[in-house]
């Protein structure tokens, strides 16, 4: 028989886990277009020099496939460009069907974050996919700030050598969550007035860039926390 003790409290049911299942779905699916247009990218390197040059340079793999879907092969090329610019179409038009799909499934998580939380996008830098993570993960869960900083690997730990004291962040925790908070801070960052002050105060103070965001990633994550325990979600 199991004990009581050490076990977990469940994420959720209902809503919840609908909202989980279409961010798996929503991760799958955008994992897939970034393969493809790594391979888009590959395939247009090799391709002939005059089917490269009617395709122009591949910036990113993106515009790689929007260039691609519109084109159409010639009587006068040859095999091999013909070809090969039906393979890259086929894949171009993989990748759009995929942006389709990618769409379709970030409307859903708009919408059931707006049910479960209907002011989380209220807060600077948070997006449907950030929003739908952040209520997934069910920081309610946690009874302190400290608790949901560990668990989503923004909780500081001592990183001191020699005479150098500094701190890193913690390496645990949920990863999906971490990288959601990760792209909150990047967001507020840049279009926050409040963060953009934070971040220049701590370059000011010495710190790297990157030091710097480390720095405002905790303090992140303590207005998540206390955003859910003034606004709990709903049912």
């Amino acid at each position: 028989m199991l004990a009581n003790d050490g076990l977990s409290t469940p994420r959720g049911h209902g809503k919840r886990v609908a909202l989980q299942m279409l961010l798996v779905a929503y991760r799958s699916v955008v994992s897939e277009r970034s393969r493809l247009y790594n391979q888009l990218q590959a395939l247009h390197v090799g391709a002939p020099a005059t089917l490269r040059e009617r395709v122009g340079p591949a910036r990113n793999g993106a515009t790689l496939a929007r260039r691609l879907t519109g084109m159409r092969t010639r009587p006068n090329a040859s095999p091999q460009e013909n070809t090969t610019l039906q393979v890259l179409r086929d894949i171009a038009n993989r990748t759009r069907a995929l942006d389709t799909q990618a769409a379709a499934y970030t409307r859903q998580i708009d919408a059931l974050t707006r049910e479960l939380a209907p002011t989380l996008m209220d807060e600077p830098g948070v997006g449907p996919i950030t929003a739908g993570k952040l209520i997934a993960f069910n920081p309610a869960r946690f009874t302190s700030e400290a608790a949901f900083a560990r668990a989503n690997g923004t909780a500081p730990q001592p990183a001191s050598s020699g005479k150098t004291v500094r701190h890193r962040l913690s390496r645990g925790g949920d990863r999906q969550i971490n990288t959601a908070i990760y792209t909150i801070a990047l967001s507020r960052s840049i279009h926050h007035p409040a963060s953009r002050a934070y971040m220049q105060r701590r370059i000011n103070e010495g710190k790297t860039k990157r030091e710097a965001m480390r720095s405002l990633k905790p303090y992140l994550s303590r207005d998540l926390n206390q955003h859910f325990s003034k606004t709990p979600l709903t049912t």
